[in-house]
């Protein structure tokens, strides 16, 4: 049976991992805005909201 340990990552290998995961999320927060901003599943962020319908109170 083997006794080694996992040591921790060095320092540089840490680094390259941090930045790694940073650059994903900005990859994928990147693409969810061009995907809001380019109209994704309801349309253009620029349509224009229908007037919203008046309330007639009954006397």
């Amino acid at each position: 049976m083997s006794t080694e340990h996992r040591t921790r990552p060095r320092g540089r290998d840490r680094d390259r991992r941090t930045t790694v995961v940073a650059a994903l999320l900005l990859a994928a927060s990147a693409a969810a805005l061009t995907y809001v901003l380019l109209g994704g599943h309801h349309g253009p962020v620029e349509k224009v909201a229908e007037p919203a319908p008046s309330r007639v109170l009954a006397s």
